[in-house]
């Protein structure tokens, strides 16, 4: 085990391509639902440093049946370094006219080197060659890298008014769960 709890192993596949640290991404496939729980969990560790919040790493993740429904939907992804260890997914899911951004993580070890940008750029990707006009999600307003970080990356914070009613529901269904609606906020990147 690693200091994240992860399996000194987990993840890892024979990948050639870019060299170490680069992100490769690849398609998940079916058996990854444990991979991406562990991933979730480290990453998760992050918000014990925001006191308000700090709840959030102790929550429960999605449980692997629920990451491989999203798996088989086909737009989820698992971001390799260069050495072919699993370091980062994203989950997404096609609603409507949307590209919907379930979870994105990035284990805690290797944040801040460019793998959940990777991963959010193929989720772009993707919605283009789908189709899709955009991309959305839910996520911390306060969060340095949730909201901020997605600003960064073009995401436009939806207003109340602006929201259409799955991003409603969804921040409604969020708020009964304990995510406090005014800690929460809904995004959408409009794809040219």
């Amino acid at each position: 085990m690693t200091g994240d709890g992860l399996p000194l192993c987990v993840g890892r596949a024979a990948v050639a391509g870019p060299a170490a640290g680069e992100p490769h991404i690849r398609l998940a496939v079916p058996g990854d639902g444990p991979l991406l729980t562990a991933i979730e969990q480290s990453a998760g560790e992050r918000f014990r440093s925001i006191p308000d919040i700090a709840w959030v790493a102790d929550g429960d993740s999605r449980p692997p049946e629920r990451y491989q429904a999203l798996i088989a939907a086909g737009a989820t992804w698992v971001a390799l370094d260069g050495n072919g260890a699993a370091v980062g997914f994203l989950c997404g899911e096609p609603v409507g006219d949307a590209l919907h951004i379930w979870e994105l993580g990035v284990v805690l070890e290797r944040q801040n080197q460019g793998f959940g940008r990777a991963l959010i750029a193929h989720a772009m990707d993707y919605a283009r060659a789908n189709g899709l006009p955009s991309v959305t999600l839910t996520t911390f307003r306060a969060v340095p890298w949730n909201e901020p970080a997605y600003r960064r990356a073009g995401f436009v914070t939806l207003s109340d008014e602006d929201l259409d009613p799955r991003l409603a529901a969804l921040l409604d269904a969020e708020d009964a769960a304990g995510l406090a609606r005014a800690t929460r906020c809904a995004m959408r990147r409009a794809l040219a």
